[in-house]
């Protein structure tokens, strides 16, 4: 093995002693003092979370960001690049901000965790512990490939043994191969049970359905997506608007969190937060919102009378009462684009603001989730799906309405795909972007996009062409890094 050095910036991720595993000084070791000691692994394994904390990953502007792409959201704040980029008129990708920090963060996130898959074996250490490393490893391994290839198609995927490979671009296929073998591979490593911010057996098992449903793969994907219902170990929390708070961030449906402390990374509820909540009616400080991402009218507009999600996702200007910083009043944010704004992440702030990152965790797989892919899957396996949008399916009506009634909404005894598309839209708003590449993996994109009227200048009328917009421009410095060894992606200059 090559002599390299190691980088693990550690960054404490999580607010109690029981998160102590992420709590460490940073580090910085050669392979002739590293990966000797069970503390040296869980140290690494520590330095493997880490760069999702960061403002432009997981933790920050970038997975907030990303639902701008979809009909839902846009961005307040003038990232032109960006900007450019949801608005599907970009010729290329310089929005270092934003997007190549993003891809750069979770490229970290696949080196540091292929180190880890690489070298801990060797260790002489427990078991037990072993298997809880390399499953957390594999994890994260394959949530940071996901993340990079629903944005980018294929990206180098890294050995170890050869840190050439990072300036090899891999095919989409390819990528999905190596997510598939390191879930799998954590399905036999991890525990169901497990400590907060930490991936459990069932986080494994969703994000495998998920990536098999991401494939069409409906078989496989129903029986992992059965293999997180069977287990008994996660279940819908009853509130909708309570998963959202720090008293609720942690509940069994959330199969795996960002975990997160005051003061300290990840900071998604002030990225939603509009900058003037009160318009000088009642005391708040104003400008510490940052209210990078905000809702549509129209999106505002789309939901079912009575879906209790709509009162706990999003509020409009000079209708909806709200609570913020010790005040209950109708919400007046003066200073936004649109009327409506995001406020599903703004509980903690609802005593009172109480900084940038309120310690609130980031829900980044959740239960919900994994039960409206199942309704998919057996949609798909049963004549429904994105071509026969109105076909009732009968055996998709179980997973599906535990989801629905928990929204305060009547059973579908024959739920159609149009009404998985509403569920779907509804439950996971703002959470990462999954509407933008659920209408993409669903073929959909083209006809919702381009039907859509401009919404002021924030939203303007777009033209979304699939074999372009499917993917994301790639980081243009990534290519440059790479001496002409990984070219754009097509469409794209």
């Amino acid at each position: 093995m090559k002599k390299y050095i190691i980088y693990i910036i550690m960054a404490s991720l999580l607010t109690a002693c029981s998160k102590d595993f992420l709590n460490k000084e940073p580090h910085e070791f050669t392979d002739a003092v590293f990966w000797k000691t069970a503390d040296q692994a869980e140290s690494a394994l520590g330095g493997v979370y880490s760069p999702l904390q960061g403002e432009e990953a997981l933790g920050g502007e970038e997975w907030c960001g990303m639902e701008a792409f979809s009909d839902i959201g846009y961005m307040n704040d003038n990232y032109s690049d960006f900007i450019a980029m949801t608005e599907f008129r970009a010729v290329q990708n310089t929005e270092n901000d934003l997007s190549l920090n993003s891809y750069k963060s979770y490229y970290q996130v696949i080196k540091r965790a292929n180190d880890v898959l690489y070298n801990v074996p060797g260790i002489d250490m427990d078991q037990t512990q072993k298997n809880r490393i390399l499953g957390e490893a594999n994890f994260l391994l394959a949530f940071a490939y996901f993340q990079e290839v629903i944005r980018y198609g294929g990206v180098p995927v890294y050995d170890p043994s050869n840190t050439e490979s990072a300036l090899t671009r891999a095919t989409g296929e390819q990528v999905w191969g190596a997510i598939e073998t390191s879930l799998k591979d954590a399905t036999t490593q991890l525990p169901f049970d497990h400590e907060e911010g930490r991936p459990g057996q069932g986080a494994a098992w969703g994000l495998l359905a998920k990536a098999y449903a991401y494939q069409k793969k409906w078989q496989d994907c129903k029986d992992a997506a059965e293999k997180v219902i069977s287990s008994g170990k996660h279940s819908l929390y009853p509130v909708y608007s309570d998963l959202f708070t720090l008293d609720h961030d942690n509940e069994s449906e959330l199969l795996w969190v960002l975990g997160a402390r005051y003061d300290s990374y990840p900071i998604t509820p002030v990225l939603y937060l509009p900058n003037n909540v009160w318009g000088g009616a009642h005391a708040e400080p104003v400008g510490e919102g940052w209210r990078l991402v905000s809702a549509t009218n129209a999106f505002y507009d789309t939901y079912q009378p009575g879906d209790k999600r709509k009162k706990a996702t999003v509020a409009k200007r000079n209708v909806d009462v709200i609570t913020y910083n010790g005040s209950t009043d109708i919400l007046k944010a003066p200073n936004n684009q649109s009327e409506v704004v995001c406020v599903k992440f703004m509980q903690p702030y609802a005593a009172d603001y109480t900084g940038w990152a309120p310690g609130l965790n980031v829900p980044a797989l959740r239960y919900a989730d994994i039960l409206l892919l199942h309704a998919e899957a057996m949609m798909n396996l049963n004549g429904g799906g994105p071509e026969n949008r109105t076909t009732g399916v009968t055996v998709a009506a179980q997973s599906f309405n535990l989801v629905r009634e928990r929204a305060g909404l009547d059973a579908i005894a024959a739920p159609t795909f149009n009404d998985l598309m509403y569920e779907r839209k509804m439950e996971l708003a703002f959470e990462g972007g999954d509407r933008h590449f659920d209408l993409v993996r669903w073929g959909l994109a083209a006809e919702v996009y381009n039907s859509l009227t401009a919404e002021g200048t924030y939203k303007p009328k777009r033209t979304f062409l699939p074999a372009t917009h499917n993917l994301l421009p790639y980081p243009q410095q990534e290519i440059d890094n790479s001496n002409g060894s990984i070219e754009q992606n097509p469409g794209y200059n």
